[in-house]
């Protein structure tokens, strides 16, 4: 009987079972870190964005229970539907301080009955459903992401589904794997037709380089190159620098923005290539379960600017972590 080089034809057993060694298959073991999907490539850039407000928005939370909260919101804005939504969040089973999915979320204007809805369901611990439906008005159609996620100790399998119909639709298939401590590379590819007959696929390559307290992330395709760098220059100061490049316009943004936190406050800035400057304040007040905010965003060539404020009331203390 013929074997691999270096493996004797039988392997005895003390069970009196004989099997080719090439032929046993032995389970790895990864001590690489898992890193993520592709979408969330540049996240440690974009927390370092300032989250600019418009109008003025009012939030309050309110905790039920450990696993129930209820909502309610009320917006004045340009961009934003404006008026009030209420809403909440449920997840299904609490096993002592531990809660398990599904966990539903979700919101509703009275008037407009445009909804928001949010399924997140675990039926394996390296499993994730998720679910996000979005109705503007009672006439128009839901628009709908779901997403599938298969989370290995060394890699990420993910598929997520935009508005699949028959006539239109788009969807995308990536993979993400650590192949060092330091070093992960993947890529994702791009499903998308707007008619039954025609599907345009495009594909798209990722890495990211990191260590504790700095990170660098690059995307590529043929619609453009995304580029990030995000460095932690200080326990309490977070940088980054962001740059996007698009094809078809041949136009670059480069951005500069930072974070500096203190005991009960965070400044968030930010400047870029369109010489747009922009500044968000968020402070938790000591004595009220209040958090509250503002921002500010203008650009120097057309003396435009926009100015929002929030305000976060929250008797359980969930926006503090207690």
């Amino acid at each position: 009987m013929a074997s691999c080089k270096n493996c004797p034809p039988y392997k005895n057993s003390e069970l009196g079972i004989f099997f080719p060694d090439c032929f046993e298959r032995v389970s790895g073991h990864c001590n690489k870190k898992n890193p993520g999907n592709v979408q969330n490539l540049h996240i440690l850039a974009h927390r370092v964005m300032p989250k600019f407000f418009d109008g003025i928005e009012l939030d309050y939370l309110h905790r039920l229970a450990p696993n129930k909260y209820i909502t309610a919101s009320w917006v004045l804005s340009h961009i934003r539907p404006s008026g009030f939504r209420f809403g909440g969040l449920y997840t299904f089973r609490v096993q002592d301080d531990t809660m398990y999915t599904p966990t539903i979320m979700g919101d509703i204007h009275p008037t407009s009955l445009a909804a928001n809805l949010n399924i997140l369901y675990y039926p394996f611990q390296s499993l994730r459903m998720e679910a996000i439906l979005q109705k503007a008005r009672e006439t128009d159609p839901v628009e709908s992401q779901y997403t599938i996620e298969w989370t290995r100790p060394c890699d990420t399998w993910t598929a997520n589904f935009y508005n699949v119909r028959n006539e239109n639709g788009r969807c995308t298939l990536s993979v993400m794997r650590s192949v060092s401590a330091h070093w992960a590379l993947g890529g994702e590819l791009l499903l998308e037709w707007n008619d039954p007959q025609k599907l345009t696929p495009d594909l798209a390559l990722a890495a990211r380089y990191s260590h504790y307290n700095y990170s660098l992330a690059a995307t590529a395709s043929r619609q453009g190159l995304d580029v990030s760098y995000w460095q932690r220059i200080h326990p309490q100061i977070q940088m980054a620098n962001l740059l996007a490049w698009n094809r078809k316009t041949r136009k670059t943004i480069a951005t500069i923005c930072y974070q500096w936190n203190f005991w009960n406050s965070a400044v968030h800035g930010m400047f870029d290539s369109d010489a747009s400057v922009g500044f968000m304040w968020t402070k938790y007040l000591r004595h009220l379960p209040l958090q509250m905010g503002f921002s500010v965003i203008m650009n120097l060539f057309t003396d435009r600017f926009a100015f929002g404020m929030r305000f976060v009331l929250d008797p359980s203390g969930l926006r503090r972590g207690e």
